[in-house]
């Protein structure tokens, strides 16, 4: 059971998720895909239900990789692939705003769950390889931001 202040820390996280994704998706169309464990899928309900009292309207579509196709399970269950989007539908893509979120479960990669903030300037590595966001959760400390792309950071120059 979490205590109170993995709680409040869920809830921060998310925020500053929702926060961002809104921010970014202005007047444009979303696409958000989260990857996520099962374990973790109610993680993207939260953040559907945190788009929506945002104002964005959106909509969720889970889908599940074929077991035998992808070989055993992690340890900590199947993994999840849910998409989140809202209109307005765009005609091209410069119209919609892709955002990937990788969600997993671990040890922490740092001391205080400390948010990384990757610079333009630090050679950062394609866009497209890497996803925009990535959450860890863990028993000890709840869920963290362990990177969120320069677009996204509430901490931009």
């Amino acid at each position: 059971m979490p205590d109170l202040s993995s709680i409040a820390r869920e809830r921060e996280v998310l925020s500053a998720v929702a926060d961002s994704i809104v921010a970014a998706a202005a007047g444009r169309g979303l696409r958000v895909a989260v990857t996520c464990p099962d374990s973790l899928l109610p993680f993207v309900g939260q953040l559907v239900r945190a788009l929506h009292a945002r104002g964005l309207a959106c909509r969720c579509l889970v889908s599940r990789p074929n077991p035998s196709a992808a070989g055993a399970p992690s340890e900590h269950g199947e993994s999840a692939l849910a998409v989140i989007t809202s209109e307005p539908f765009a005609q091209t893509g410069d119209d919609v705003r892709r955002v990937d979120i990788d969600v997993t479960a671990g040890d922490p990669a740092g001391p205080g769950g400390a948010v990384s903030h990757q610079q333009a300037d630090e050679g950062a590595p394609d866009a497209d390889d890497q996803p925009d966001i990535v959450l860890e959760y863990h028993d000890r400390d709840g869920l963290v931001i362990r990177r969120m792309a320069p677009d996204l950071s509430p901490c931009r120059s």
